[in-house]
């Protein structure tokens, strides 16, 4: 299995061919800690990795069917019942030695993994199944349920461990400057005396220069 967005990511796993879609839904969720409450879906596919049916996860809402009568008078379905993956075992959808899926998460980004049948092998009888047996690559950022951490902090308690010891010192500038000079004689520091000394005393440097 590899992702579309991400270089050197793959995840090789052994399942039982009588286990279903759900079983492999499950072990692709739990190794890389994906949102089980965001609507995803297989995707059965040719070897171009073109969609065909698709299999969708229990409690996904699904659109009622409609009926109407064709002209024979015999009634048919509008819409073809969607597949669920609790309902279908893997061995009733390979029919390929390189049989392809589709595993797309959160259908509404539309994050997608390619899936290929590499071999069949017999079951191993002390191994439970279905099982990760070769991870390579990180899980891709851009798809994990878990925040990105931000630079020099591992989590949100040291950033408000920082903002709240920047304040006691905010406070102690403040109050050391009140105390230093008083309200009296802060008056004195006026923004416009200050700025006519500067100038007159600017003239008569330049007087001494000439």
């Amino acid at each position: 299995m590899i992702f579309e967005e991400q270089d050197g990511f793959s995840r090789d796993v052994e399942l039982g061919v009588d286990q279903t879609f759900l079983d492999f839904y499950n072990i692709i969720t739990g190794n890389l800690s994906l949102d089980k409450t965001l609507p995803s879906s297989f995707y059965l596919s040719d070897h171009r990795f073109r969609k065909k049916k698709e299999i969708t996860q229990p409690g996904m809402e699904e659109e009622p069917e409609t009926e109407s009568q064709d002209n024979t008078g015999e009634e048919t379905s509008m819409k073809e019942r969607k597949l669920r993956m609790d309902k279908c075992p893997l061995n009733k959808f390979i029919d390929d030695p390189h049989q392809r899926f589709l595993f797309i998460y959160d259908l509404s980004k539309g994050w997608t993994f390619y899936i290929e049948l590499s071999k069949i092998v017999s079951r191993d009888k002390n191994s439970e199944y279905p099982r990760v047996i070769n991870s390579e690559g990180p899980v891709p950022l851009e798809i994990s349920k878990k925040p990105r951490p931000l630079p020099g902090i591992e989590d949100e308690n040291d950033l408000e461990m920082d903002e709240n010891e920047m304040a006691p010192d905010e406070q102690d500038i403040s109050s050391d400057t009140q105390e230093t000079y008083g309200e009296e004689d802060m008056d004195e520091f006026d923004d416009s005396s200050f700025y006519n000394d500067a100038i007159g005393g600017s003239h008569d440097l330049d007087e001494d220069k000439l």
